[in-house]
C-alpha cells in the first residue's frame, strides 16, 4: 500500500492556545510534523465552518451561513473531498460529530440520517450529537447508554449538572468524546481492508458545556488571565473546566495514535488536528465563538506522517508562521492520497505541505472568513472586519504590535490608507468569487477576465 491513511480530528470549539501543558499527545503529535500558529476558520460557526472545510468553499459559495441551515446542495455533496477520496480507492468513515445536517431540537433519532450523512461521501457512519442536543435526540452514544443502563441517569445529570460545570458522572470512556474516542481506536484495532483508509474522528469537545469526569487537576491560578475582562475567580474555574475538556480529547488522540503504532500503521498514516472553531472563553466578556478574534476564528492546526516536513527550526518541533485556512484541507488531504485537484475557480484552498516547505508562492497574501452580514479580512500584519448592516469597519487590529487585539483602530486618525486597501481587497475577493463572465463577453467587453 503506498497511498498513507489519513486521519483528520476533529473538534469543537478547541483555542488555538488550548495546546500546551495539559494537551502532551497533541504536543508530541506536532513534533512529529508541523504546527500552523496562523490558521483560521473559513466562519467562527460550527456547520458553515464544517462545510467549508469538506467543499473547499467559504460559507457565501456554499450556501450554509448558519447554523439550522439547510445542507448544501447535492452537487456539492457529491463533491466534497470525501468523495474524491473515494473514487481513488479509499474506505471512508466519520465517527463523531458531522453537523453537515442540523438536528438541534428536532427530537428524533439521528441515526436514521446515516445514509443522508453517507452521501457526503462515507463508507461507515457513526454519529454522536453535542451533550444537550442527547437530551432530545437519539444518537449511537444514547442507544450505548441505553443499552448499557445510564441513560437515564446520564440525562438526569445533565440537567442537574452541565450548564453549572459541575463533575460529569461517568468514568472518561463513558462520556461521549469518550465513546466517540473509543470507536476510533476500535476502528483502527479492527480494519482489515487492503484499501487505505480516511477516519474522521470528530470529538464534541470542548464545546460547552463544559462538564467533565472527576475533580479538576489543573488549579485557577495556572490559567491565563482573560483578555479585556475582568480577572474574577468564576472566569477561571470555569476555564478551568474548558481545558480539562481539551485534555481528555488529548488522551484519547494519544490513544489513537497507540493503536496505529501497535497495528503497524503509524508510520504509513498522515493525522491532522484542528477544530472548527475557537472560543473566546471569557476574553473581552464573551463565552461564544461568533467574532472574529484569535481566539474564536483562529485554530489549532498539526500535520504529521509521512510527506509532512518535519525538521526542527528555531531549535524545536516546525512551526509554520504563514497564514492559512481550513480551505487549504481540501487540496491538502487530495494531494497527500494522490488525488488530482477537480478544477474548481470558486475554490481558494492551497497545499499545506507546500506552505510548510516554504515554496515560493505557495502561501496567502490575505485569508478571508465569514459570519452572517459580516466580512474579516487577515494579512501579515493587520485584520479587519466589515458589516454593512452595522455601519462599515467595525475593527482594525495591527497585529506586528497588538497580538491581544486590545486597540481598534477603527476609524481612528492616521489609518485611513491601510484602511482603504483592506477595503479594497475584500471587494475584489467578492467580485472574483461571485461574478462569472462568458466568452462572448470577454470578446466585447475589452479587459473582462474569466477566472
Amino acid at each position: 500500500m503506498t497511498e498513507p491513511n489519513i486521519v483528520l480530528i476533529m473538534t469543537d470549539h478547541f483555542r488555538r492556545d488550548a495546546l500546551g501543558k495539559w494537551t502532551p499527545r497533541l504536543g508530541s503529535f506536532a513534533a512529529r510534523g508541523v504546527r500552523f500558529e496562523n490558521a483560521y476558520c473559513a466562519s467562527p460557526l460550527c456547520q458553515p465552518s464544517r462545510c467549508s472545510i469538506i467543499t473547499g468553499m467559504y460559507p457565501s459559495q456554499h450556501g450554509v451561513c448558519g447554523n439550522q441551515n439547510a445542507p448544501v446542495p447535492d452537487v456539492l455533496r457529491d463533491d466534497s473531498f470525501m468523495h474524491h477520496l473515494q473514487r481513488a480507492g479509499y474506505f471512508t468513515a466519520l465517527i463523531g460529530k458531522h453537523h453537515y445536517l442540523d438536528r438541534y431540537g428536532v427530537g428524533m433519532d439521528v441515526t436514521q440520517d446515516d445514509g443522508e450523512v453517507r452521501r457526503y461521501g462515507f463508507d461507515r457512519v457513526c454519529q454522536v450529537v453535542d451533550d444537550g442536543e442527547n437530551m432530545h435526540n437519539e444518537d449511537e452514544y444514547t442507544k450505548h447508554l441505553q443499552r448499557t443502563g445510564r441513560l437515564d441517569e446520564f440525562r438526569k445529570a445533565f440537567a442537574a449538572n452541565a450548564w453549572a460545570c459541575k463533575s460529569h458522572p461517568f468514568p472518561p470512556e463513558e462520556t461521549a468524546d469518550g465513546f466517540i474516542g473509543t470507536k476510533g481506536i476500535e476502528f483502527v484495532e479492527e480494519y482489515a481492508d487492503s484499501k487505505p483508509f480516511y477516519l474522521n474522528l470528530s470529538f464534541i469537545g470542548p464545546h460547552p458545556p463544559f462538564w467533565h469526569p472527576g475533580e479538576p487537576s489543573i488549579a485557577p491560578a495556572d490559567v491565563a488571565s482573560p483578555i479585556g475582562a475582568a480577572d474574577t475567580r468564576d472566569v477561571r474555574e470555569t476555564r478551568v473546566h474548558y481545558l480539562e475538556k481539551c485534555a481528555l480529547i488529548d488522551r484519547y488522540v494519544g490513544r489513537l495514535a497507540d493503536a496505529l503504532e501497535h497495528r503497524g500503521l503509524l508510520q504509513n498514516t498522515v493525522m491532522l488536528f484542528t477544530s472548527d472553531h475557537g472560543e473566546n472563553a471569557g476574553d473581552y466578556g464573551i463565552w461564544d465563538k461568533r467574532f472574529y478574534y484569535e481566539q474564536s476564528c483562529g485554530v489549532p492546526l498539526l500535520l504529521a506522517g509521512p510527506g509532512v516536513p518535519s525538521e526542527e527550526r528555531r531549535n524545536g518541533p516546525r512551526v509554520s508562521k504563514a497564514i492559512v485556512s481550513h480551505l487549504d484541507l481540501f487540496p491538502t488531504i487530495l494531494g497527500l492520497a494522490g488525488v488530482e485537484l477537480p478544477p474548481n475557480p470558486g475554490r481558494n484552498g492551497r497545499d499545506l505541505l507546500a506552505v510548510a516547505r516554504d515554496e515560493p508562492g505557495s502561501g496567502h497574501t490575505e485569508i478571508h472568513a465569514q459570519l452572517g452580514t459580516s466580512v474579516m479580512i487577515r494579512t501579515p500584519n493587520w485584520k479587519l472586519v466589515f458589516d454593512p448592516q452595522a455601519g462599515g469597519v467595525q475593527q482594525l487590529f495591527n497585529l506586528a504590535v497588538d497580538l491581544k487585539e486590545t486597540t481598534n483602530l477603527a476609524g481612528v486618525a492616521g489609518y485611513e490608507t491601510v484602511t482603504a486597501d483592506l477595503i479594497a481587497r475584500l471587494l475584489s475577493q467578492h467580485i472574483r468569487l461571485h461574478q462569472r463572465t462568458h466568452v462572448k463577453e470577454e470578446q466585447r467587453v475589452q479587459r473582462v477576465h474569466i477566472p
